[in-house]
């Protein structure tokens, strides 16, 4: 057996990031898109391997899929760097922009592996708890980062798990009163939410503002891993000079330049996937006569609802094949992606069912 003395100080007590990789009738529990590619652009994807180059190296900066990124959302290309899915990019920020024991501030709740790279990477972590609206309390955040010299601060927007966003007028004056703390806006769900709250198209303006993107959730993509970082151009440029060479893989630029590229279909799955989410809303408030859940308002892809009985609802659901996400928080909550609409029946059928 390998010494465990051999191992790094920093991975003691270090606990993997746990995937049901069961199988499961029907599986709400990851925020993906329920939307398959049709046929006609899983044709153009295959088409387009049939002169690909497997035996040569990927393009190192992903120069046609960030084209193609910013042509959809709308911004310039030195602002943009693609990485292998959003995990890959938060590891390199908290490896390449922060000295090792700086201190580093996440919210909670919030998405764990902010924490998670962040105290693997060497750096004090600081965790500053939300309000009881589960909203950033700003005068505490101000405060902590202040009083414990944080070199960067990153947070969802809209938030995973809760749903809830930020006003980008709040985001905006924390920035200005920590000049010296680099603030990442992790805007996965923002393709759901109102644009004017986004700092995508304004990184240009707030040279400490990092917005991290994703073709994982509106476009369902998830099975690419692509991500994109939008910065400041002296940003960028470093940022691509600390990442390693071919770090997204040709396949994966190739197939991703091309979804992007469809313009119209990724807009109406959005705007289907928006549907869902009310419809699903709609259905659990009908359903839902005992008052089993007290809902929050979302502005993502997924409904997060709390209740006392928030486990005994995961487990009798997972026992009948229906996986949705269990978080320990205000007592118990539930976050359960909005799925197509027989997805969404089939869930709705089983909560009526529940005999607590």
């Amino acid at each position: 057996m390998f010494d465990k003395n051999l191992f790094a100080g920093k991975l003691a007590g270090v606990v993997p990031y746990k995937v049901d990789t069961n199988t499961y009738r029907v599986r709400l529990d990851a925020n993906e898109s329920f939307f398959a590619l049709p046929n006609q652009l899983r044709l153009e994807l295959e088409n387009s391997l049939l002169d690909f180059n497997f035996n040569r190296y990927p393009d190192p900066d992903a120069v046609e899929l960030v084209n193609a990124f910013c042509s959809f959302f709308g911004v310039s290309e030195k602002c943009v760097a693609a990485g292998n899915g959003s995990d890959e990019i938060i590891s390199i920020l908290m490896n390449c922009f922060i000295d090792f024991g700086s201190s580093v501030m996440t919210f909670t709740p919030d998405f764990s592996m902010y924490a998670f790279y962040a105290g693997l990477a060497g750096a004090k972590v600081i965790e500053c708890p939300k309000n009881k609206d589960l909203q950033i309390d700003f005068d505490a955040a101000i405060k902590q980062i202040k009083q414990n010299n944080v070199k960067l601060c990153i947070f969802s927007n809209p938030c995973n798990p809760t749903g809830k966003i930020e006003k980008k007028s709040d985001i905006k004056a924390l920035a200005s009163l920590c000049p010296d703390t680099i603030f990442v806006s992790d805007e996965a769900y923002m393709d759901f939410s109102p644009q004017d709250e986004s700092f995508l198209k304004d990184t240009e303006k707030y040279s400490n503002i990092i917005v991290l993107k994703t073709l994982s959730k509106a476009i369902g993509c998830a099975a690419l891993r692509l991500g994109f970082v939008v910065a400041d151009e002296s940003f960028i440029k470093m940022f691509k000079a600390v990442k390693s060479p071919y770090n997204v893989n040709g396949v994966s630029q190739k197939f991703g330049q091309i979804v992007l590229s469809h313009t119209e279909l990724l807009t109406d799955c959005t705007n289907d996937i928006i549907r869902s989410v009310n419809q699903l809303s709609q259905m659990l408030n009908v359903q839902d006569t005992s008052n089993l859940f007290t809902f929050e308002k979302t502005y993502t892809n997924f409904l997060f609802m709390k209740s006392q009985k928030a486990k005994a609802v995961w487990e009798y659901l997972k026992s009948n094949g229906i996986l949705v996400r269990y978080f320990d928080i205000d007592g118990g909550a539930l976050r359960i992606t909005a799925g197509s609409m027989d997805e969404n029946t089939q869930l709705c059928s089983y909560i009526s069912r529940f005999g607590g």
